[in-house]
């Protein structure tokens, strides 16, 4: 049976990312994360300090999902915030937090490296800037 839809990047751009993330997925959940968990764990084991909104910024996450996702991690000892200067929420991670976080980042390694793996090897130098390409928003006018 022919796929008319086999032809069209964007469908299997989403195809392929929707098959990768349940990979992840089951490689993240044996640590008893979610992979927006681990994202967020990652991210602030990289950048001790980092706000609370400045991380929802960056893994493009809405305040009213990620305030529920930052209770639970501070409510596991995860996480550590500390108050910035007004509403500020500077977060750092516990050492338990940051044992945790390394294996996630373990994971997601291996993960990524199985994405390279999948690829011709003639290819893999231009799979990241390809995506990043695709991601990037437009220039303006």
């Amino acid at each position: 049976m022919k796929n008319p839809l086999q032809s069209y990047p964007g469908y299997l751009l989403r195809r392929a990312a929707i098959s990768r993330l349940a990979e992840l997925e089951k490689r993240i959940e044996p640590l008893g994360l979610s992979v927006t968990e681990a994202s967020i764990l990652a991210l602030v084991e990289h950048n001790p300090g980092i706000s609370q909104a400045e991380c929802g910024r960056l893994l493009s996450i809405q305040r009213p999902n990620l305030n529920p996702i930052m209770r639970r991690l501070v409510e596991r000892g995860l996480v550590v915030p500390s108050p910035g200067p007004g509403r500020v929420q500077h977060l750092a991670l516990s050492p338990e937090g940051r044992d945790l976080t390394l294996r996630a980042i373990a994971e997601f390694e291996a993960h990524e490296q199985r994405i390279f793996d999948a690829v011709p090897a003639h290819l893999r130098d231009e799979l990241v800037p390809l995506l990043i390409a695709l991601w990037a928003p437009e220039p303006g006018p």
